[in-house]
């Protein structure tokens, strides 16, 4: 029996933790700690209200615990919606899927462990649950553990379990009203403005010496998709340069009231998209450029993505 398996079997949680600023609380032991991920030198610090990362050591056996704000709703019935989803995860030979029982306060929890555990992993996953708040968005709560631990199935499940059933509804919702925000710089002065429809959400993300502004479009679990990503910084990264050129296309457009090209790029086989890409770029002075990005699965959603990109402006 190893130490993280005693500790679900004999579970005791004496501290609160808020995940995801607010949006659900947890009961966990002692020295059990927030520790985001490492920033990579080209990448964005991962913005709080879209992943907390918890760490517990043990007697030299690690647990991870990894909360992910999906900007999904489930208004109907939740397990009938994950279990859609899960039905199309591809497990290791031999591995299945076991329900969790974890009944939570103010919260709906789908959740499922793995039979038996894949410990050829450096993190192996024990538990993978969906949490509904209640204004039904949808949170994915992971569990991890050292493959140090992965002997003891049973406890881990059982810490998985008794984990999960501390969770709490937390006192923010997702901001999904509309309305104008805006991308500020690293020194925290505002650079740009858009226009934000109802049912999208907003959030930025700083990088080392770039700043960026994701909007996501509020849509089912399991449905549709829509993204618009704004880049402010010296080295923007075109997206479309990673595709063939026979699924390239350009049109003449504006972008922050500049003449530019947007370039489409549809995914798909067959040229029949699946994915619907648009990116432009322009300048924005003092060695700057401004890079936006949108992309949907979804033709009924782009017209809000061209009203949003449309109103793209400088503070």
């Amino acid at each position: 029996m190893g130490a993280l398996g005693r500790a679900g079997r004999e579970y005791r949680a004496q501290q609160r933790v808020s995940l995801l600023e607010g949006r659900l609380d947890l009961g966990l032991p002692e020295g059990a700690r927030v520790e985001a991920r490492p920033q990579s030198l080209m990448g964005v610090a991962t913005a709080g209200v879209t992943e907390t990362r918890v760490v517990y050591d043990l007697d030299g056996e690690r647990l991870v615990l990894l909360a992910t704000e999906l900007f999904r709703t489930a208004p109907g019935d939740l397990h009938q919606s994950v279990g859609r989803i899960v039905e199309a995860w591809e497990l290791p030979a031999g591995q299945r899927l076991v329900p969790v029982p974890a009944e939570a306060d103010g919260v709906q929890v789908a959740a499922y462990g793995f039979w038996p555990l894949d410990s050829s992993r450096q993190a192996v996953p024990i538990a993978d649950a969906f949490v509904r708040a209640p204004d039904t968005t949808v949170i994915r709560v992971q569990m991890f553990v050292s493959p140090n631990a992965a002997d003891d199935r049973e406890g881990l499940t059982e810490l998985a379990g008794a984990v999960l059933r501390t969770l709490s509804a937390g006192q923010r919702g997702v901001d999904a009203g509309g309305g104008s925000r805006r991308l500020s710089g690293l020194d925290g002065e505002a650079i740009l403005s858009v226009d934000v429809p109802k049912g999208w959400v907003a959030y930025q993300e700083p990088g080392l010496s770039f700043v960026v502004l994701r909007l996501l479009r509020l849509t089912p679990l399991g449905g549709p998709f829509a993204t618009v990503t704004v880049y402010r910084g010296s080295a923007p990264s075109l997206v479309h340069q990673r595709f063939p050129a026979d699924a390239v296309t350009r049109a003449g457009g504006r972008l922050l009231g500049l003449p530019t090209d947007w370039v489409h790029v549809h995914t798909g086989i067959g040229g029949s998209s699946a994915v619907h890409m648009q990116e432009a770029l322009v300048e924005d002075g003092q060695g700057q450029f401004v890079h936006a990005l949108a992309e949907t699965d979804d033709p009924g959603l782009e017209d809000e993505i061209a009203a949003l990109l449309g109103s793209l402006t400088r503070v």
